[in-house]
Order: structure tokens, then sequence, then C-alpha cells
């Protein structure tokens, strides 16, 4: 599937868990029913900012992993859904950037975060995000929970 400039995107929003590849799949199966196209947006915070020296190689380093898991959850999930996403990696605060990230895509017609089952950290991160940047876009939020099967996402097909 090709995305085209004025079709309506799914944004998913990822980090290296697992709960992302069940969001993006989610996102790509929606896609595929409504011809939408999909948009990974990996938000990377920006860390070790009191390290002079080290904190452009640790960055580095977790944009490296970051790309690695990104091409590896496209490459599962394309031969699976047929639906090639498009790539957006920020570094900054995740709201602030999910933020700017929908002023560059008008035409989004959903955000989709993924829920880990056995995260605490989940439990407290994702309100948060959702509270700051509820008033300001104008899209559905849909969380998706990781143990949602595959024959349940195929379905949607």
């Amino acid at each position: 599937m090709s995305n085209e400039k004025n079709s309506p995107t799914i944004i998913v929003c990822i980090d290296t868990t697992n709960a992302s590849e069940t969001a993006l799949r989610y996102a790509c199966y929606k896609a595929k029913t409504t011809g939408f196209s999909v948009q990974i947006l990996a938000v990377m915070e920006a860390s070790h900012k009191n390290l002079l020296f080290g904190a452009k190689a640790i960055g580095n380093e977790k944009r490296q992993l970051l790309e690695k898991h990104i091409k590896k959850l496209i490459s599962s999930v394309c031969k699976e859904t047929d639906v090639t996403p498009s790539v957006s990696v920020r570094e900054g605060d995740i709201a602030t950037e999910i933020i700017r990230e929908l002023k560059f895509t008008p035409d989004c017609a959903m955000l989709v975060f993924g829920k880990s089952h056995n995260s605490l950290s989940d439990n407290t991160v994702l309100p948060k995000i959702v509270q700051k940047i509820g008033k300001k876009i104008h899209a559905p939020i849909t969380i998706v929970p990781e143990n949602l099967s595959y024959e349940f996402l195929q379905r949607m097909a």
C-alpha cells in the first residue's frame, strides 16, 4: 500500500516494547480496511544531557537500537498486512513531539499507543501523555493492549 499525500493517516507511537508491535499491527490492519496510510512515530527522550562528552554517543546508540527495532517491526508486520508505514524518529519530550508531529500531519485520523500488560510505567506514563496532548490534538486516541491475539487483529481486515 502506498502512502498517498492526502490520504488520512494513522500515527502509531512506538518504543522498544512488545506492546509497540501489537499497536503497529493493529494500525496496519485498520489501515488495510480503511485505505489509510500508517506512520510510525518514535520519540527518543533526551537523556544524559549533563554528560558533556557522552551524551552524543549515548544518543547515537539509542537511535541505532530504536532504528533496528523499527526495521524488525516493519519487516514482520508488513509481510503480514501488506501495509508499509512511513517512519518519523524525533528526539525530545514525548508529548511535545507528538503534538509537533500532528501539526505536520493535519490529516491524522487516529493516534495509536500500545499498552503493555505487565508494565507499571505504562500505567503512569500513558495517562500523563494522553492528558498532556488531549486538549491540543484533533484526532481520536486508541490504546491497544499488548495481549490482543493475531486472530483478533486479522479479523479486523
